[in-house]
């Protein structure tokens, strides 16, 4: 707390105990200690959920550290570990990014896969969220997905809108907005680890089948007129890209 403030709750709380017997001041006291009180309580709080987040974060590391062949072992290079160490003080408290700051701090010490750490994966965990990170995940089995943009044609004029784009399915949801992962794969497109091209597509169409069959896609539907506009989809495919591969084996 901001010692002007802690200053100023000394004061007051002095000045009510000495005037105990006036009802106004002692209800005022009540007042700022739900204003005042309940920040110090918080603090207390979260100081004690971020120990116990470091402590299993540096459990982690050694566990990791300790799992690496002997002879792969090596000093690390502090250009990685340093920055890693640094930045994973603001995110100790989420588990996907503490376990993938962890790694990249044990990939940096095993020789069998430190040429596959790149000095940008700091950074990139930083500007990733945990939904991210389950995207992310979904590449680590299959290089490639479908991606649609959701778009709304207008029949006479000859011209078109798009609704949603970059609308992805995970592999738990619905589609219901159109919004779910787009923010998410946008992000991961940013950051260089996947691709997204609306100039390729799959042949078999059954891979685009969940976002004709999507609530949102339906609901869209049912408020056209067909003879003024129709809602297409526009089939795409996202990759994962060599950084965004080696990110998954290193990070993951």
């Amino acid at each position: 707390m901001d010692p002007i403030i802690t200053a100023a709750v000394t004061s007051f709380v002095t000045t009510v105990a000495t005037n105990s017997s006036k009802v106004p001041l002692k209800n005022l006291d009540d007042l700022w200690y739900l204003a005042f009180g309940k920040i110090n309580h918080l603090a207390d709080l979260k100081r004690a959920k971020y120990e116990v987040a470091t402590t299993q974060y540096k459990n982690l590391v050694a566990k990791k550290v300790i799992e690496i062949d002997d002879n792969n072992l090596q000093e690390p290079p502090m250009s990685v570990v340093g920055p890693a160490l640094e930045a994973s003080r603001f995110y100790i408290e989420e588990q996907e990014l503490r376990e993938m700051f962890a790694n990249v701090i044990s990939a940096s010490m095993d020789k069998s896969k430190s040429n596959k750490v790149h000095h940008s994966f700091v950074e990139i965990i930083k500007q990733i969220s945990p939904d991210d990170a389950k995207n992310i995940s979904l590449f680590r089995e299959k290089t490639h997905h479908p991606i649609v943009k959701f778009e709304l044609n207008y029949v006479q004029k000859n011209g078109y809108l798009i609704l949603k784009s970059n609308v992805f399915y995970d592999s738990c949801s619905d589609i219901i907005t159109g919004d779910e992962n787009a923010a998410s794969i946008t992000n991961l497109q940013r950051l260089g680890l996947v691709a997204i091209s609306y100039e390729e597509n799959y042949q078999d169409k059954s891979n685009y089948i969940g976002f004709r069959n999507s609530i949102f896609y339906k609901h869209e539907i049912s408020l056209q007129n067909p003879e003024i506009s129709r809602v297409d989809i526009r089939e795409g495919i996202i990759r994962i890209t060599p950084l965004g591969k080696a990110f998954i084996d290193v990070c993951l």
